[in-house]
């Protein structure tokens, strides 16, 4: 209540009347209980209100506010008040009603009132006159008054039929509600067709409370309204016929429900009416379910009539057809009984089921063809109803569906692949391929379906696997034959054909391995030999095979482990729980056959593709018997050790699989959990002994600390381990300097799993391994790092139950006495780790005192708590950055985490601290630093930092606040103008950021300011941006390389010692020469010019050949892209842009001619009356007096004309 009120207060201001009326008006009523010295209640403000309504004389707009204001107070007011007072209410709210009935407003809040006035009466109540009036005039509104009121009165009669006093189900007031309502249809549906719409718009609401006994008037009255040929009046009645076929008790018996139902057929819409049709097939969808429930037999025996009916309307060009689909499907699935379809047969006549089925034959039809898609939807909801019995059933649908696969057209083809497909899936491929056989041998002209056998890939399940074994792997021996034949001939095309036909029929043996129904008759000594074969000689068919015989045990497994009962079993999969549990205990005894041929197999298959192998040699250690196990198990182990005598060597290549000693840990680690003790122990004592100190060999040191991991997830090996402790404590710390890096991780796990096994009385372990765990939390590897965080917190709980720590046990602290286990004797023990003598040991120790911290915090002393701040606060000044980092994580932590309280005393020493760090290290720390600050503010406010601010560090502070205020500014306006979903995608993406708590508060929500706020930081992006645009484009520079080629059109010798001055590390382009016409001809003494007339032609040849040399030589000397070399023999690159300083050779040693630069023209615009001996201007004779006369048509360029610009200086542009 109270929010709802200072919503209207916060109104007093509003620009709108009404709203600053209401506020005022609420503000006053509260002034009045004040004076009375009064509580702000419900029942204080109710009478408060109700005396200032009764005394107010006429005044429209006091009376709707108060009115407004009861309407809010009503609902919070209790039950008991609104009873007693009901008599005392009624008198006021008729008075004020008929004075003003014509404002809305006024008339929807009295609506409001009541509303709960009726909801809170209890049944003796409702014999009153009173009540009932006040209900009657609320009737009257939801059918007479204006939209807004008629909408608030007919959500008001719904609400007050959904409350009935205890204990009565039904509300007093339902029958009343009904005949009012029937009265009004009856009366306006031919006068009024408006108001009987309204009152359908009412009725489609109250259908739920609608008494039972007045259910067949109200079909009888809704079955008249579509007659009236008004389509909306119509479309609301099939509304309320939806909403009616949903309610869970009706008056009708059978044979007034099929009236009906035979009535709303009657009315069916044309196909092509798309308003009306729609909420017609609803009505049917949601009628004949519950005509199902009445009478199931009858049901179904009728359902062909109005199947056929609705059928039709296929053949129409109508936009409706999903609807026809998704109804005829509806009706499939609810209405087509089991005992219907058991009883069918392909010969059985005057039988529903049949006409449907013939029904969907003919829809396949030319005439269907633009609803082909929805037809084959029908017919696959059609297939999953009949199931195991659709093969006989649908074999014509079957037929047609194939024929039109031959020559499909995109439209309809995957519709048509996935109606095969469920066929497939429900018929079974026995059934289904006698129908459409593959025909890949192609005999007598058959048609070859290939293109089946993906979707028998894909479709197949739970059915035969003997016609698999009986019919396909024959098929596919006589295609595998016909490749290798094909191969004799060089056919190499057709053997590919024939291999490809080959592996897809192979590719069959999950699906029909997926819960067989005959696994005990088909799967025998011959099949199991056959896969085994496989195995061997077929790596391409491996992954494949092993999935067929591990679905075999795993369906099994799973369906007996369901909780249905077996004929609802028996009704689903054909198979029972008893007939499961046969085929487990068959399939056991090929179990440890299978096994060595697992082992064999798995040993010939590379590393990284060995995952399928230990999947299906888990599933069948499953059904293996436990001495089989432990007998298999030895063999490994005795194989185990002979690899390990022998010396192997391990090769790089990724496909060559590892060594014998590598293949049998992974062995030994996959049958751990189907061990006994005595086995677990042998494994356990060769572990220890032989592979924890394996440092020349990292993968088997690596291999040996997954076995004691998995040893202690299992019972048996945890009672070996619990044994064995103190030997195995022993080991592993002698291991610790021979561990390698790359079985770091699987050595603090096996710590991980160690530490809750340990002895209370004797904890030494725990210090002994915390400077490992704590270095182990900066490691490289990312889930070593996890693990090791996880440790931590472990032997954290650990300490926390209580125990000894015997101190003398470890090194180096030989006689100190016994600690108590405890979590201060824990943090102490890590805080040791800051006075190591590297960065590195101190920034991980206090790393780790930040994740223990978050996750004790509540046990810890304050003093602790105190002490480790200002420990870590001194570290935040270092001068190493790795131990700054670590610090500053520590400290946002306690900044996030703890109570203002116990931050406030270290407040001062914090900021300075801060402030150090960011002094020190400059830019290295300042995004940090400014969070950390933003932090502090959003704690402590902005006024008590800046206070505790040294003033010459004051300017940053007020730069955060101010950006701060200016984010808050920029998110309440995005707020407004977003929606909600954007937000609820930002939130759902930052909370999946972060894997657990610690992590958030460590890294997440770092601040609260944009970075578009930021200037600075935009300035260095996008000068960082543009330094590695540089770098990148320099990069491919020095990359890339041209070749340079010569007017001679010859490719490049790059034996030639020239070649160099043809590459080039830009794109060269075409030059322009320019030709020395001064040097095309030689002068005589006179100036002449001098042409020489050619030289014989019998020296053509060899004067061609020269001058191919010479010109060779000078693009060689001349090229802009060549080199030169310098007096120690270095060659130089030339840098020059153009041609101007390449060598000539002349005849004559003339100076070269320099081009000259063009003289700049000036415009006659004031400089000729420059003075040349003085400043200022001079009178010319015969010209105009020295002032600004600007050429307006030199200087403004007019459209359409291209003369040469002029600047106000006079130059002349071009």
């Amino acid at each position: 209540m109270e929010a709802k009120l200072d919503r209207i207060r916060k109104q007093i201001n509003s620009k709108l009347d009404n709203q600053k009326l209401y506020a005022q008006t609420l503000v006053a009523v509260e002034e009045i209980i004040a004076e009375k010295n009064e509580q702000l209640s419900p029942l204080a403000y109710f009478g408060a209100m109700m005396t200032t309504l009764q005394s107010s004389q006429g005044s429209a707009e006091l009376v709707g506010a108060l009115l407004y204001l009861l309407d809010e107070i009503f609902p919070f007011l209790p039950h008991s008040v609104l009873r007693s007072k009901f008599n005392d209410i009624m008198p006021i709210i008729e008075k004020v009603f008929e004075k003003h009935k014509e404002e809305q407003p006024v008339v929807r809040s009295i609506i409001g009132c009541l509303q709960e006035l009726l909801a809170a009466q209890d049944g003796p109540n409702w014999s009153i006159p009173t009540t009932k009036k006040a209900y009657q005039q609320l009737l009257i509104l939801s059918a007479n008054a204006s939209p807004k009121a008629r909408k608030r009165a007919q959500d008001a009669v719904r609400n007050v039929l959904s409350r009935p006093p205890p204990p009565t189900a039904i509300h007093p007031a339902a029958d009343m509600t009904a005949d009012f309502m029937l009265r009004v249809l009856q009366e306006t549906s031919k006068t009024n067709q408006n108001a009987a719409q309204h009152m359908l718009a009412l009725l489609h609401t109250v259908v739920p409370y609608w008494p039972a006994n007045k259910f067949s008037t109200l079909c009888q009255t809704l079955l008249q309204l579509p007659k009236f040929n008004n389509i909306f009046l119509t479309k609301a009645a099939f509304d309320v016929f939806e909403a009616l076929f949903d309610a869970e008790e009706m008056d009708m018996n059978t044979e007034k429900f099929t009236g009906l139902l035979r009535a709303i057929c009657e009315l069916k819409p044309a196909a092509v009416d798309e308003r009306l049709l729609p909420p017609w097939l609803l009505i049917v969808s949601k009628a004949f379910p519950a005509y199902s429930k009445l009478n199931a037999a009858q049901c179904a025996n009728d359902l062909s009539v109005v199947f056929n009916l609705i059928f039709n309307d296929f053949q129409q060009d109508s936009r409706c057809h999903r609807q026809i689909a998704n109804c005829l499907c509806t009706l499939i699935e609810y209405c087509i009984t089991n005992s219907l379809i058991e009883e069918t047969s392909p010969d059985s006549t005057d039988n529903s089921l049949i006409e449907i089925i013939q029904l969907l034959e003919t829809g396949l039809g030319v005439h269907f063809q633009p609803a082909w898609i929805h037809v084959m939807t029908v017919q696959q909801a059609m297939l999953n109803k009949l199931n195991h019995y659709a093969a006989p059933l649908m074999n014509g649908c079957l037929a047609l569906l194939g024929e039109l696969r031959l020559s499909p057209s995109e439209a309809y083809k995957e519709q048509l692949d996935k109606t095969l497909g469920v066929a497939i899936s429900t018929m079974g491929p026995e059934y289904f391929l006698r129908i459409l056989p593959l025909n890949l041998e192609q005999a007598n002209g058959q048609v070859g379906r290939a293109f089946l056998l993906p979707l028998l890939k894909t479709y197949t399940t739970n059915t035969t696997l003997n016609y698999f074994v009986n019919a396909l792997i024959p098929l596919g021996d006589r295609l595998a034959q016909k490749a290798e034949q094909a191969r004799q001939r060089e056919l190499e095309m057709q053997a590919k054909i024939y291999d490809t036909l080959v592996n897809q029929i192979w590719s069959l043996a999950p699906g029909f391995c997926d819960l067989p129904v005959d696994l005990a008759r088909a799967f025998n000594t011959n099949v199991a030999e056959r896969f085994s074969s496989l195995l061997y000689t077929q790596p391409d068919l491996r992954p494949t095979i092993a999935q067929a015989l591990q679905l075999l045990v795993e369906k099994n497994q799973n369906l007996l482990k369901s909780s249905a009962d077996d004929a609802h079993l028996m009704r689903a999969y054909g198979l029972t729980k008893p007939e499961a549990e046969a085929n487990l205990q068959h399939m056991s005894q090929f179990a440890v056959n299978y096994l060595a041929v697992f082992f064999n197999v798995f040993s010939q298959i590379p590393a990284q593709f060995r995952g399928f192998m230990a999947d299906v040699i888990k599933t069948y250690l499953t059904i293996t018997g436990a001495q089989d196990i432990n007998t298999t198990f030895k063999k490994v182990l005795g194989m185990l050790s002979q690899a390990l005598e022998s010396s192997e060597t391990v090769s790089n290549d990724p496909s060559v699989p590892p060594p014998m000693s590598h293949t049998m840990l992974d062995l030994a680690i996959i049958m751990i959990p189907f061990l006994d003790a005595e086995s677990c122990e042998l494994l356990y004592n060769g572990t220890v002994t032989t592979l924890l100190a394996k440092e020349d060999d990292p993968v088997l040191q690596k291999k040996g600390y997954k076995v004691l991991t998995h040893l202690m997830l299992v019972e048996p090996g945890r009672l070996v381990i619990s044994r064995s402790i103190e030997p195995l404590q022993q080991h592993l710390l002698e291991s610790t300097m021979h561990c390698t890096n790359s079985a770091k991780k699987d050595r603090i796990k096996t710590l991980s799993e160690l530490v809750p096994l340990l002895p209370s009385q004797d904890l030494h372990f725990i210090p002994a391994i915390l400077s490992e765990v704590v270095l182990a939390t900066k490691d490289n590897n990312e889930k070593t790092r996890d693990v090791a965080f996880n440790l931590l917190v472990s032997m954290g709980n650990k300490m926390q139950q209580g125990g000894v720590v015997k101190n003398s046990r470890l090194e180096g602290l030989e006689g100190m006495p016994d600690a108590e286990a405890t979590l201060q004797e824990y943090f102490t023990m890590v805080t040791a780790g800051l006075a190591g003598t590297t960065a590195h040991m101190i920034g991980a120790t206090v790393g780790a005192l930040s994740r223990l911290f978050f996750e004790f915090r509540e046990q810890l002393d304050v003093g602790v708590t105190t002490e480790l701040l200002q420990t870590v606060q001194v570290l935040v000044g270092s001068n190493n950055r790795e131990i700054v980092k670590a610090a500053m994580g520590y400290v946002k932590v306690c900044v996030v985490v703890l109570d203002t309280a116990l931050l406030q005393p270290q407040l001062q020493e914090m900021i300075t601290a801060l402030l150090k760090c960011q002094h020190q290290h400059k830019a290295h720390f300042k995004v940090k630093v400014r969070h950390l600050f933003e932090r502090l503010i959003r704690r402590f406010g902005y006024e008590t930092v800046a206070g505790l601010m040294p003033e010459e560090d004051r300017k940053m502070i007020v730069n955060i606040q101010k950006r701060r205020l200016r984010a808050k500014r920029r998110k309440q306006v995005n707020a407004d103008d977003s929606d909600v979903e954007a937000g609820a995608r930002a939130m759902a993406k930052k909370g999946g950021d972060f894997q657990d708590a610690y992590e958030e508060v460590l890294y997440g929500s770092e601040s609260e300011v944009d970075d578009d706020d930021d200037d600075d930081n935009d300035n260095e992006t996008l000068k960082a941006a543009a330094t590695a645009l540089k770098q990148h484009k320099a990069k491919k520079q020095q990359q890339a390389a041209f070749i340079r080629e010569g007017g001679d059109d010859e490719p490049l010798d790059f034996l030639d010692r020239s070649a160099l001055g043809h590459i080039s590390s830009s794109k060269p382009t075409a030059r322009r020469t320019t030709k020395n016409v001064r040097n095309e001809f030689a002068e005589g003494d006179d100036g002449r010019l001098v042409i020489n007339e050619p030289k014989s032609t019998a020296n053509d040849d060899e004067s061609g050949d020269e001058e191919a040399e010479e010109d060779y030589y000078m693009q060689h000397v001349t090229n802009p892209d060549g080199f030169v070399r310098d007096k120690r023999n270095r060659i130089r690159f030339k840098k020059s842009k153009d041609n101007s300083d390449a060598m000539e050779v002349d005849d004559d040693d003339e100076p070269k001619s320099k081009a000259k630069k063009p003289a700049k023209k000036f415009e006659r615009i004031g400089k000729e009356f420059r003075s040349k001996k003085a400043g200022g201007d001079v009178k010319r004779k015969g010209q105009v007096d020295p002032y600004s006369y600007i050429p307006l048509n030199k200087v403004i360029k007019k459209k359409g004309r291209r003369d040469q610009k002029v600047t106000y200086t006079g130059r002349v542009k071009k």
